[in-house]
């Protein structure tokens, strides 16, 4: 009975339950919306949206990737055990630059 109680399955039901529990009881303490014109607009802090405004292009997404791909290669370098050999080490950053220049590509 004991191992039925604490089964991950059976766990996993009873986390579902509370949480959709909370949900509902959430759900019917909350107010009621209030329809107003800016809400289904892109969020400006409450302000509405400036015609003309500066919008970011696709393009980036190619500068957010290679922070990203430069930030994690230097946190593995930096975070590599003592006994990671050279050439371990070499590899991998020669698949970051591969990494890089792909991105660069155009």
């Amino acid at each position: 009975m004991v191992d039925a109680i604490w089964n991950p399955a059976t766990i996993f039901l009873a986390t579902l339950a509370v949480a959709a529990l909370l949900y509902l009881w959430g759900r019917a303490m909350a107010p009621k919306p209030t329809p107003a014109p800016h809400k289904r607009e892109m969020y400006t802090g409450g302000e509405p949206p400036k015609p003309q405004e500066f919008r970011p292009s696709y393009a980036f997404f190619h500068v957010a990737f290679f922070f990203t791909v430069l930030h994690v290669a230097a946190l593995v370098l930096v975070t590599a055990f003592s006994g990671a050999s050279g050439l371990l080490i070499a590899i991998y950053f020669g698949v970051i630059a591969l990494a890089i220049a792909a991105l660069s590509w155009r």
